[in-house]
């Protein structure tokens, strides 16, 4: 009876080294794919730091691949597969790309859905200042500044903060 079998196809093997050369040629393991990283990634609250992603990723692999990510803020899970993509490719992406266009575009006016995040668990109606004071904590200085210039009216729900937010930008 053979000392070692493979887990994975059945194949027996008296030598250990017979057993490890089998694995590593019949059954190599797959390199770390961006999706796999997205997959780490998932429920991750942005803008994260280099250092923070990889405190926030389970994988061993992933978080090695992250750990040799440029140090830089990253704002969203498309940026971090954008600086993996440089990485395993040793090519820096040309600036001009659309998502680095769209992207600088969108970080000038925040998002719809990261005010939604702002002002989870709040009761709907609320007055301006009772908006203000619910976000204050989690806003950044950007969206402070956004907030300020809501009216002080009435919010029903939060497609009416949506609307607002629509109209101050």
């Amino acid at each position: 009876m053979a000392q070692f079998t493979c887990e994975i196809c059945g194949a027996e093997f008296e030598q250990k080294s017979r057993y490890e050369r089998h694995l590593q040629t019949s059954h190599p393991r797959q390199a770390v794919s961006a999706a796999d990283i997205e997959k780490a990634l998932k429920g991750v609250e942005f803008p994260k730091t280099r250092g923070e992603l990889g405190d926030a990723v389970d994988n061993d692999e992933v978080r090695d691949i992250v750990e040799q990510l440029p140090d830089q803020e990253y704002r969203d899970a498309a940026e971090v597969g954008r600086a993996f993509g440089e990485l395993r490719t040793h090519e820096k992406t040309p600036d001009n790309q659309p998502s680095e266009t769209g992207g600088q575009r969108a970080m000038q006016a925040p998002s719809a859905a990261r005010f939604a995040s702002l002002f989870e668990g709040m009761s709907f109606p609320a007055g301006g200042e009772e908006l203000k004071r619910h976000a204050r904590a989690q806003a950044s200085e950007q969206e402070r500044q956004t907030l300020e210039k809501f009216g002080d009216h009435t919010y029903h729900s939060m497609a009416d903060v949506t609307k607002e937010l629509h109209k101050v930008q």
